[in-house]
């Protein structure tokens, strides 16, 4: 028999979790009623869960608990009693995002053993190496990622002792995990609380490419490809679903379990879909896995397809051929109900039994306490240091002899290009790099080399693979806007394990969510205060379905070389922009930068350090001033000369801000 796999299954309630482990689930990832990232799941009580743990451990399945969120500083005294109460349980793991959580977990409850969660977007050498120094023992890889990629990770994971688990089933994101902010923006229901409200689903205007849904893709299956995930060295074939009905999961996890054990006892693959496309389905494609980043990843229609396959399948597609399919794929249904309901009885009768019992018996409740953060606050005297994020050098001329911190923004795509932009640096030496979120493959090994060369006395970065790096050259690093810190004891994490001089504060928190937030002594806390809003970076190609492209598929120069931009007009909301810049990935953003002056007086003992990003995007915000008159402008305004605030206001306009008072 070939080597053993892990079968991940979702369970978004119990009914969900009863039929992934009848369907032959070798885990189960759940929830409870807080702290998870499907909050519109119907999610467990811990007493519920207590239940399932004992009931799935005696069908030899493992349970995850996620807490794969990023966490308010309001929510961690209870995030402790419940940490407390899991190391007396029975949980074979916990899957986590937030900075601050790994560390409660690795200096408090070190017997709790930590996943970490794709909403981490794990996608190079360097940040597996981070999360193992944080104790995280699997990694749940970036879905954008190629077999190939996948491979080169899963090999050094195996040296770091940490293993490698891919979704293989469900739902695309378009956007890069833990990078979206869409929904968040929209109507402060963040993705990276839980609360995606899914707007990439949304329809839009039409758009010149003829597409009502343009940011839509359609499902991820790799169920050809169980052979090359094997082969790659992943360990745990992951689900996506909790929001998906309980027989959904249960046909999911029942066809995936039939491949894999063809695979380990050597026999045929299975080839025959139908199962899979009779429950809910996008219709499915395996384009990342294969690197194929194309025009066929997407579909039109963000509803059921299952009909729609059957039809195609009939090759009946005339209006009573789709009434046939209806009814037989509502048929079908049927049937996968009944059975799923023979396979899940006894364990819905052991579920009541157990529950029964356990509703007699109280469990005690701890009483100890979080512990305390070394931290100063900044004087009301202190006077605010401004720094301000670049395009190019060229913008650097103009500022390069004011008394800021200037940084200039790294692309993707360093690959090819890293000695030039070296060479800049080594050219303009009061101008650090700000390293960018996504380092794939050799991107991220060019950034390492860049890194070495120029060994800069700062940088800011948005990726923890770089900061490992940086904390060994002995190179001052910042946390960036896009690793999400939203607690004091995040930013302790990022200060003790990887020697952090300082980081930013999520921009996605409100005024009163940031109110608690404590400053570790000697650690500089950033905010960025003037800034476009950007709602999404994407490997795909977003102008394939919005303003049309002449490639149907991506190749290598689309990454370094291409330059559009257009706008998309959400009909539940407003027009977004899309922004492509040579070497960038494609990135949505809001219709109006954000612009945040109340912040440097509403939390002036929290922040050392303001941040105006001046990057070249084009949004509908106009500057009516140059940069340099800007720069000037804010750098009066850190200074406490409020009466600049106003000139501000007028210098760039219109500006949005209210995502500061709605928070997350």
């Amino acid at each position: 028999m070939k080597q053993p796999f892990e079968l991940l299954a979702p369970g978004g309630d119990l009914d969900s979790i009863l039929a992934a482990i009848a369907a032959g689930a070798d885990a189960v990832y759940c929830g409870l009623d807080r702290f998870n990232a499907r909050n519109r799941a119907t999610n467990l009580s811990y007493d519920d869960l207590m239940v399932v743990i004992e009931i799935a451990h005696q069908q030899q399945c493992q349970v995850f608990l996620t807490l794969n969120i990023m966490m308010l500083e309001s929510e961690l005294a209870a995030l402790w009693r419940l940490l407390d109460r899991l190391t007396t349980s029975a949980i074979d793991g916990v899957i986590i995002q937030d900075f601050g959580l790994a560390y409660l977990l690795k200096h408090h409850f070190s017997t709790l053993d930590v996943h970490a969660s794709t909403q981490m977007n794990t996608h190079n050498k360097g940040q597996i190496t981070a999360l193992s120094q944080l104790g995280a023992s699997r990694v749940n890889l970036s879905r954008e990622l190629s077999i190939d990629e996948i491979t080169d990770l899963a090999s050094y994971g195996k040296q770091h002792g940490v293993s490698m688990e891919v979704f293989v089933h469900g739902s695309y994101c378009i956007g890069f995990s833990g990078l979206c902010y869409i929904s968040s923006v929209r109507s402060g229901a963040s993705g990276n609380r839980g609360r995606c409200s899914q707007p990439c689903r949304d329809p839009f205007e039409k758009t010149d490419a003829g597409a009502e849904f343009p940011l839509n893709m359609k499902d991820n299956s790799a169920f050809s490809n169980m052979a090359q995930l094997a082969e790659a060295g992943v360990y745990s074939l992951k689900v996506e679903g909790r929001i998906k009905k309980s027989h959904y999961v249960f046909t999911t996890v029942q066809q995936w379990r039939a491949q894999i054990d063809a695979y380990q006892t050597g026999k045929a693959p299975l080839t025959d879909m139908t199962p899979l496309y009779t429950v809910f389905n996008r219709d499915f494609s395996n384009g990342y896995l294969m690197g194929n980043i194309d025009k066929a990843m997407y579909i039109d229609n963000p509803r059921n397809h299952a009909w729609l396959a059957r039809a195609e399948s009939n090759n009946d597609a005339s209006e009573s051929g789709i009434q046939i399919a209806k009814k037989g794929v509502y048929d079908d249904n049927t049937r996968i109900m009944q059975t799923m309901e023979q396979s899940v009885a006894p364990f819905a009768q052991m579920y009541n039994d157990k529950r029964t019992l356990r509703s007699t018996t109280k469990t005690p409740r701890t009483h100890i306490t979080l512990p305390s953060i070394e931290s100063d606050a900044v004087s009301n005297e202190h006077v605010a240091s401004l720094s301000i994020l670049l395009s190019d050098f060229e913008q650097v001329e103009q500022l390069h002899d004011l008394e800021v911190e200037l940084f200039v923004q790294l692309p993707n795509a360093l690959g090819k290009t890293w000695k030039h932009w070296a060479q800049q640096l080594s050219l303009y030496p009061q101008c650090s790099p700000y390293f960018p979120a996504v380092l794939i493959d050799k991107d991220y090994e060019s950034a390492v080399e860049l890194l070495k060369l120029v060994t800069p006395s700062l940088i800011i970065t948005d990726n923890i693979g770089i900061a490992i790096e940086a904390q060994k050259l002995g190179v001052q690093w910042i946390a960036g806007r896009q690793l999400n810190l939203s607690n004091s004891y995040a930013l302790e994490c990022l200060k003790q394990e990887f020697g952090a001089s300082g980081g930013f504060v999520s921009n996605e928190l409100s005024k009163v969510q940031m109110n608690r937030i404590k400053r570790p002594s000697g650690f500089r806390a950033f905010y960025a205060v003037l800034q476009p809003n950007t709602l999404m970076t994407s490997r795909q190609c977003l102008f394939m379905q919005s303003s049309g492209c002449k490639k149907i598929k991506q190749n290598n120069g689309c990454l370094p070389k291409c330059s559009k931009r257009t706008s998309i007009i959400n009909l539940n909301d407003s027009p977004y922009i899309i922004n492509k810049i040579g070497g960038e990935y494609n990135q949505l953003h809001a219709q109006h930068h954000t612009l945040n002056l109340e912040v440097i007086k509403d939390h002036s003992t929290l922040f050392t350090d303001f941040l105006i990003d001046l990057r070249d995007i084009q949004t509908e915000t106009k500057f009516n001033s140059d940069i340099r008159a800007l720069a000037n402008g804010f750098i009066q305004l850190v200074a406490g000369y409020d009466v600049v605030s106003e000139s501000l206001q007028q210098y760039v306009r219109p500006t949005s801000n209210h995502q500061y008072y709605k928070g997350v």
